[in-house]
């Protein structure tokens, strides 16, 4: 029970719910990072388009590569958050930091807490777009154009506005997991985590760039 009040208490009382799960034997660490991949498919899976594109699939195969799509993308997180534990941990010690790979793996997997809630704002999302369904005889540009009118474009801002403040509340949330994991302040914590996330994009922008001067 302690366990599933650990899902609720991360978001109001971070460090002491951190402290109580590094002191576990299992952080369910992992377990959290996939479970947040897959709240943030239910708005971006849909079965009746990849039954339109692929006409020939039945329901059973149709749920079935769903499920494999799930699954791949739970995994790849994993991973990010194996490299990112990995990044973090050297940062914080050079910081003063004292906690193990496996400690920062935990505090940065349930910085993601915030996203496995969000399907508080992306169920009425789904709701909205099944109630407007894009077939093939109907007019995309007529279809975009006649939600727009109707208020959707204050439903898609409020969306973005929404998945905007729930990443925010990720990095706040990482600034107090991480900084208990790392057993330091929080503010420091908000600096090991803002420059674990800068490293692998400024590698990636500069990787890019290079490519593209070639």
């Amino acid at each position: 029970m302690d366990r599933l009040k650990d899902l609720v208490t991360i978001l109001y009382r971070p460090r002491e719910t951190m402290r109580r799960i590094l002191d576990r034997p299992d952080r369910w660490a992992v377990a959290v990072v996939f479970l947040a991949s897959v709240c943030t498919s239910v708005d971006q899976l849909d079965a009746r388009h990849l039954a339109e594109v692929i006409p020939t699939l039945k329901i059973l195969p149709t749920m079935a590569i769903i499920a494999l799509v799930i699954i791949v993308i739970g995994m790849s997180w994993v991973l990010v958050l194996y490299l990112l534990s990995w990044i973090a941990t050297p940062i914080g010690r050079m910081m003063g930091g004292t906690g193990t790979v496996a400690d920062v793996r935990a505090g940065l997997a349930w910085a993601v807490m915030p996203v496995v809630w969000s399907p508080i704002y992306r169920i009425p999302i789904i709701i909205l777009a099944t109630r407007s369904p894009i077939t093939p005889e109907v007019n995309v540009r007529r279809a975009v154009v006649g939600f727009l009118t109707h208020g959707g474009c204050s439903i898609l801002v409020l969306f973005l506005i929404l998945q905007l403040l729930f990443e925010l509340w990720c990095i706040v949330l990482g600034s107090f997991t991480v900084a208990e994991a790392q057993r330091f302040s929080t503010q420091k914590g908000f600096v090991n985590v803002v420059i674990t996330i800068a490293l692998p994009l400024m590698v990636i922008f500069a990787a890019v760039f290079t490519l593209r001067t070639r």
